[in-house]
């Protein structure tokens, strides 16, 4: 009851300060004097329209740039030397539904057999309370490259401890991580292996993450492929302008002696992938994106799913950023550091000003003196990112008109839900609550 009160009052004091800034702004252009009224009536609409037009262009180019990016490039050509050992490890709870799938698409791979090994890393009872257990035994047994480590000792209970568990079991050269619920493209690990061994300064690769399952039920349906973008277009902008990104949790491939010298996955962290990018940021260790390395994940398939899971992701960024902020004894962050934490950081807190333009943009509404042309502003340019991952969708025989139509007119809205998301984290982590885990549910 505390946290929706405080949630709710910063909500709306939020969104308070967007009307007083709007009553200031309607004060200094319409009492000033009747040239100023008249200017604007006559203007604004042709210059909101400029700058809707000036957006949806510089988008569509970085979209465009993108877009290319993500075709499927020719297959690298390699020699049986020059294809690494990669273990790839599967860390699993409660994952009864899904588990086989990943495991048996890691087993279609190109890749050859003697070359691959799948640790299925899965917690034990009493937390886990499904057959994940029972099914990857029999999983190791049908594979001779397919191996159990339970997550227990001082592991237990995440899955940064599972992965940790399992490194010094693990034979590859080549880590790579793969959600539970992850089906992964049969030439995955053959490109990533190709990246690794034609750049052997090469520390960390991570692939494109892609949302599978998307017509399910109607929730699915409208949020389609709104992790798909947001996820893999906002690490594309941020390695474009600084070189370094941050790295998702899965379909990720990392150099097995970089992660133990940076000492694994921090166990402690609601998300140990940001805090992972950053360990490698500040240690200037060479990261790289490949989307034509592809995986495909389930999307969350209810709100409350939605929610708890967005809440977690950008409640574990906030204190991830607020850990590496911090000046150490070497003097701080260093500049790429600086960089990223500075993209990163506007979508954490950048969520705060969109409460505060909504009250903005509201009362200048209410007053007549915007045209409803500026809410295109904000829709605009997540309409093109949108439509344009269904687009590549089309093309791969997974998408259709009407998603490409829902991509277009409804989900870049979701950017409204996403500051409700952003601002409750906050709220959470001032007030200094316990942070949860929320197993989301499987289809």
């Amino acid at each position: 009851m505390k946290n929706s009160l405080v949630f709710s009052c910063v909500i709306l004091l939020l969104f308070l300060m967007g009307v007083a800034a709007g009553s200031v702004v309607y004060s200094a252009i319409f009492l000033a004097s009747l040239i100023n009224r008249s200017l604007v009536n006559e203007w604004l609409p042709y210059v909101l329209l400029f700058i809707v037009i000036v957006v949806m262009a510089v988008t569509a180019y970085f979209t465009v740039r993108f877009v290319r990016q993500c075709r499927f490039q020719e297959m690298p050509a390699l020699g049986e030397e020059q294809i690494l050992p990669i273990t790839a490890i599967i860390p699993a709870l409660n994952e009864e539904r899904t588990i086989v799938g990943c495991v048996e698409s890691l087993m279609a791979a190109k890749y050859p057999k003697q070359k691959l090994e799948v640790i299925i890393a899965h917690e034990m009872p009493p937390k886990c309370t499904d057959a994940t257990p029972a099914l990857a035994r029999q999983l190791a047994e049908k594979y001779a490259n397919v191996h159990v480590i339970p997550n227990q000792d001082g592991h237990r209970g995440s899955k940064a401890g599972a992965i940790n568990n399992s490194l010094s079991s693990a034979k590859g050269t080549i880590i790579a991580i793969y959600d539970a619920d992850h089906i992964v493209a049969r030439d995955a690990l053959l490109r990533a292996s190709a990246q690794f061994a034609a750049n052997p300064g090469l520390a960390c690769l991570g692939g494109k993450v892609m949302v599978r399952d998307v017509n399910y039920n109607w929730f699915t349906a409208i949020i389609g492929n709104e992790c798909t973008v947001i996820n893999n277009f906002s690490r594309y902008i941020s390695e474009l302008f600084t070189g370094q990104h941050m790295v998702y949790g899965s379909n990720l491939f990392i150099r097995k002696d970089v992660l133990e010298k940076i000492g694994g996955f921090d166990e402690s962290s609601l998300t140990e992938d940001c805090d992972l990018g950053m360990k490698l940021i500040q240690g200037n260790y060479s990261m790289k994106m490949d989307y034509s390395i592809k995986s495909y994940e389930e999307p969350a398939i209810t709100l409350r799913d939605w929610w708890h899971q967005r809440v977690r992701w950008t409640w574990g960024s906030i204190s991830v950023l607020k850990k590496h902020m911090k000046a150490d004894t070497s003097g701080g962050i260093n500049n790429k550091g600086a960089r990223t934490f500075l993209l990163y950081s506007l979508g954490t807190t950048g969520i705060l000003f969109s409460i505060v333009l909504m009250g903005f943009v509201g009362f200048m509404l209410y007053m007549n003196v915007l045209t409803p042309l500026i809410l295109l502003i904000v829709a605009a340019p997540l309409a093109v990112l949108f439509a344009a991952e269904s687009i590549v969708d089309f093309c791969e025989g997974r998408g259709s008109v009407i998603d490409m139509a829902i991509s277009i007119f409804i989900r870049p809205f979701i950017i409204y839900a996403y500051s409700l998301v952003g601002v409750y984290a906050l709220v959470m982590d001032a007030l200094s609550r316990e942070r949860e885990w929320y197993p989301s549910q499987r289809i």
